[in-house]
């Protein structure tokens, strides 16, 4: 860092070189498959464009034993309203078609795909999941939380070759933005032997941190703890768990209503279940990261990370995926405790409408309160979660960091703002503390390091520029991995 503790440290000819960033919370898989063999929905304006894109979609790959899309944010949608199956069905009857909001939290299904996964309404709803219904009392296609569970076992697995041409194809896109180390917050073990494998064999070109998920969606009983790795490209030291659903789709657990509704989302995890397989996983020495958006949900979180703190001998500091509506009594608790808030930034650009449109003002004024996070005390570690957000690279999550505004150019919970180098901060050294506990040791020629070089000072330009800069190198370990 320079004489003003800023992470920089060249100023050549108008380039500038900073560590490289470390998003903290990428589904890095999703990504790739969004780029591979999944259809992209992100950024559709209305149901009709949905239909065409999934029909020209579905025309183009017969051989899809079931079609799959993701990305639809009904925010975007002059209805104003989630499709249903008979959307869908429009679309596609004779085939399954299976499609996944942009939180990841909710999806639909049409007709087909709902008898393939024999859903009907005597089906017996997973706690912690909805199936929606229509005014018929039949199921509506919606499903959400753990729910999702009911569709995903009859979807047919990705091959282990397929997971890996994921891999490799977001990777290269992530070199792109300066992303030269990633966390995998929910991997299931068939994808972490890929990662293992991928790994054993040269081909990771990023530090991943892959973080195990310990109960899958619809399963009433934790997997089996992970093994400890470590390597130079690989991580596995920490266990996921998720206790409540998203913000922008309203399952999010909270103590208030939505904005004009009776509705207060989906607290997904038992205290005494939560609990005891929290504690064997620290016991095992493994950090615990819990998606928490929600007040009820951290609540949840902080309760048994408290009560397990007693048998906490070897310090080992967990985390708090998301954090968007904390008390700041939680915060203080999180400072208490060593937590790490790792949260998203870019959720203010892209998903600001959604905030307006469903959180009252209490909460809405309070939204990913970064400032009282710094304030706290508390390590915060920025990250994207794509591909629930389209855009993943770093300097548009900064940006909204700094200026909070969303892509409407509207304030969203002004008083947060925070500074560009506490941002840069959070984007760089905060997500190796969330992971490792060392932060990224000073640039030095000659070290084989991590950094990027960029075109502009981020410290001399306007705030609402600083999603325009470009990254025209990353260096990874002291090689070149990308050039403009």
């Amino acid at each position: 860092m320079d004489s003003k503790n800023r992470p920089i440290f060249q100023d050549n000819s108008s380039k500038f070189t900073l560590p490289t960033f470390n998003d903290a919370h990428i589904h890095i898989w999703k990504v790739g498959d969004l780029l591979t063999y999944m259809l992209d929905l992100r950024g559709v304006k209305s149901i009709a464009e949905m239909q065409d894109k999934i029909a020209d979609f579905a025309r183009q790959n017969p051989e899809n034993e079931w079609i799959l899309a993701r990305g639809f944010n009904e925010a975007n949608f002059p209805e104003g309203q989630m499709p249903t199956r008979h959307d869908l069905d429009k679309v596609l009857k004779d085939k399954p078609l299976h499609v996944i909001r942009t939180c990841a939290h909710i999806a639909v299904l049409n007709t087909k795909a709902l008898e393939i996964c024999e859903i009907t309404k005597q089906t017996a709803v997973p706690s912690g999941g909805e199936i929606r219904l229509d005014d018929r009392g039949e199921p509506n296609g919606i499903l959400s939380e753990t729910a999702l569970g009911l569709a995903k076992r009859k979807i047919p697995e990705y091959s282990a070759a397929q997971y890996r041409r994921m891999i490799l194809a977001a990777q290269d896109e992530f070199l792109k933005y300066g992303i030269a180390a990633a966390t995998d917050p929910a991997v299931h073990p068939e994808l972490m032997e890929v990662y293992k494998a991928m790994d054993k064999a040269g081909e990771l070109k990023i530090r991943i941190n892959a973080i195990p998920i310990m109960i899958p969606d619809g399963a009433n009983q934790a997997l089996p703890l992970p093994q400890h790795y470590e390597s130079n490209y690989l991580t596995v030291n920490t266990v996921k768990f998720f206790s409540d659903g998203g913000l922008s789709g309203k399952t999010a657990a909270i103590k208030h209503f939505y904005k004009n509704s009776n509705e207060q989302g989906v607290l997904r995890l038992d205290y005494d279940f939560f609990k005891k397989t929290a504690l064997e996983a620290q016991q095992a020495g493994f950090r615990i990261a819990t998606h928490a958006i929600g007040d009820a949900a951290i609540d949840l979180v902080l309760k048994v990370y408290e009560d397990i703190s007693t048998s906490n001998n070897k310090g080992i500091k967990h985390r708090i995926e998301h954090l968007c509506l904390p008390e700041l009594s939680h915060l203080y608790r999180m400072k208490e405790l060593g937590v790490s808030s790792v949260t998203q930034p870019v959720f203010l650009y892209e998903l600001g409408q959604n905030y307006r449109n469903y959180l009252p003002d209490y909460y809405l004024e309070n939204v990913l309160p970064f400032r009282s996070m710094i304030d706290a005390g508390i390590n915060v570690a920025f990250s994207s979660d794509a591909p629930v957000v389209k855009n993943y690279n770093p300097w548009v999550g900064i940006q909204a960091a700094v200026t909070r505004k969303d892509a409407q150019g509207e304030n969203i919970a002004k008083y947060q703002k925070i500074n560009v180098v506490e941002a840069i901060t959070a984007y760089t050294i905060g997500g190796s503390l969330a992971q490792n506990d060392q932060q990224i040791s000073e640039l030095k020629y000659g070290n084989e390091t991590d950094f990027i070089v960029v075109d502009k000072n981020p410290y001399e330009i306007p705030a609402k520029e600083l999603g325009e800069i470009k990254v025209l190198e990353t260096w990874v370990a002291g090689e070149k991995k990308y050039a403009k």
